[in-house]
């Protein structure tokens, strides 16, 4: 006879393990038996929390003084004691029944078993949610003259958690119960619902609302009129860097969209490139893995974008920060209109562009630099490379999986992204995020369409950006992206 010890293994972890769904139903039942000696319920009168009490204290005094409008009254638990019994009786019979699962299901089938440890957990759930409305008797608010409003037991935040708790115990079992094994993959699955509800569905939502129109008589039909809205042969006169062109409307707004995005880009790595190289070959030198110098240039992310622009606006505005700098200082007799002029207002909305997206550059491309080893530099010295060399045909090629996450976290966003040039420019500046915006908080249903068909335009756009940025990672051989 041939022994084979990982066959073996695999069969003693199938038979005599004890499946996931129990472990997770044992966690879930040791919960709710703490709950119910820790503090989870929170007398609250006339909207003031008055008390904190668990189901054990409650339980041990069967009833409770309370002074309500200068009487007193006695609030009497008897009602709520089978609730109260059953939230301690039955996590102990989930635990009983977990301890000795395999005994159980010698003589019971192990779904029959599930089966009885999602009665138990319903009948836990159950009493978690009734108890708290069971402790306030009706006819005590009837002789105090108030309503449940007033007077009220809630569950605390330890209390909102057990019940959710008890909530995925049950769909646990319920698995063991279908016979559907659970594995720790199976985790995974609530994020595929999130994608799916939260990004799949609203994209099909959108197509919908951009192609389909309906008539009087309720029915749906297929419709152009947003796409022949966009491609209207409405001709303007647009400057772009001193030059007078005549475009079409929506092109020239998604051409200075553009412009804004792709200087915003350039901008942001020729400026976060050097400061992630230094802050990374700084903290290699100190042997920390993160740098304070860092928190700096990222803790602007932490305040509003509104109000970091409307303070830009306010330092270039015309009684601002820098005209009075420039007057104190006597270099100009008035003072300038930088907001004003085109090509001044030009440069400060994508130099705030530059500043308002510089961290979503510069955490990439350090993430990657910092982690680059130093012995791969120090060989390429060795072969007879110079700095220079070293840099250019080393470590920025190592560097390319940074660089081009945070492109992909720059340049998206920026295409879209209305709130800087609005405000900057008072108003003046229209950008495709304003067009998009404005399309659909229009009334008309030809106009919302073509708001939505703008919108899944940009998404091939950005989709046709993204193809082009990965094949780019994939030949420059670097490792896999940060996003």
């Amino acid at each position: 006879m041939t022994y084979h010890p990982l066959k073996n293994t695999d069969w003693l972890a199938e038979h005599t393990g004890t499946p996931m769904h129990i472990r997770l139903t044992a966690l879930t039942a040791l919960m709710s038996l703490a709950v119910f000696f820790l503090p989870s319920l929170t007398l609250t009168l006339f909207a003031v929390p008055r008390m904190n009490l668990s189901f054990f204290q409650i339980l041990q005094n069967g009833q409770m003084g309370l002074s309500i409008h200068d009487s007193k009254y006695t609030l009497s638990f008897s009602s709520a004691l089978p609730y109260l019994l059953l939230s301690v009786i039955l996590p102990v019979l989930i635990l009983v029944m977990v301890f000795f699962y395999r005994r159980i299901t010698v003589k019971i089938p192990g779904r029959a078993v599930s089966f009885l440890v999602l009665a138990l957990l319903f009948g836990n759930l159950l009493a978690l949610i009734v108890t708290p409305v069971k402790l306030v008797d009706s006819t005590i608010l009837t002789k105090a003259g108030i309503g449940s409003t007033d007077l009220f037991f809630a569950p605390q935040t330890v209390g909102n958690l057990t019940i959710i708790l008890l909530i995925l115990g049950m769909c646990a079992a319920a698995f063991g119960t279908m016979g559907i094994k659970v594995h720790l993959r199976m985790l995974s699955y609530p994020y595929f619902l999130w994608l799916i509800v939260f990004t799949v569905l609203p994209l099909l939502l959108i197509f919908f609302a951009a192609f389909f129109t309906k008539d009087a008589g309720g029915a749906y039909s297929f419709t152009l009129d947003g796409f022949r809205t966009l491609m209207v042969p409405r001709v303007i006169e647009t400057r772009f860097y001193g030059m007078t062109l005549h475009l079409q409307e929506y092109f020239s707004v998604f051409l200075r969209s553009l412009d804004y995005a792709v200087w915003t880009t350039i901008g942001c790595l020729f400026v976060a490139y050097p400061l992630a190289y230094a802050l990374a070959d700084r903290a290699r030198r100190t042997h920390t893995s993160s740098s304070l110098l860092l928190m700096f240039f990222v803790l602007p992310m932490w305040i509003n974008t509104m109000l970091r622009t409307y303070a830009w606006r306010a330092f270039f505005g015309q009684v601002g920060v820098l005209n009075n700098i420039l007057l104190s200082l006597h270099w100009i007799a008035d003072p300038i209109l930088f907001l004003k002029l085109d090509f001044l207002s030009d440069f400060i909305i994508k130099f705030v562009l530059v500043n308002d997206f510089l961290p979503f550059m510069l955490l990439p491309i350090y993430s990657v630099l910092v982690k680059l080893d130093e012995n791969v530099k120090q060989a390429a010295h060795d072969l007879g490379a110079n700095s220079r060399q070293a840099f250019s045909r080393v470590v920025f090629p190592l560097s390319m999986p940074g660089v081009i996450s945070g492109i992909q976290m720059v340049f998206m966003p920026a295409l879209t992204f209305y709130m800087i040039p609005e405000i900057i420019s008072e108003g003046s500046v229209t950008t495709i995020g304003t067009t998009v915006q404005t399309f659909i908080l229009s009334e008309s249903a030809v106009q919302q369409q073509a708001g939505n068909v703008l919108s899944l335009l940009l998404l091939i756009f950005v989709l046709i950006t993204m193809g082009i940025l990965r094949n780019s990672d994939k030949d420059s051989g670097g490792g896999g992206m940060i996003l």
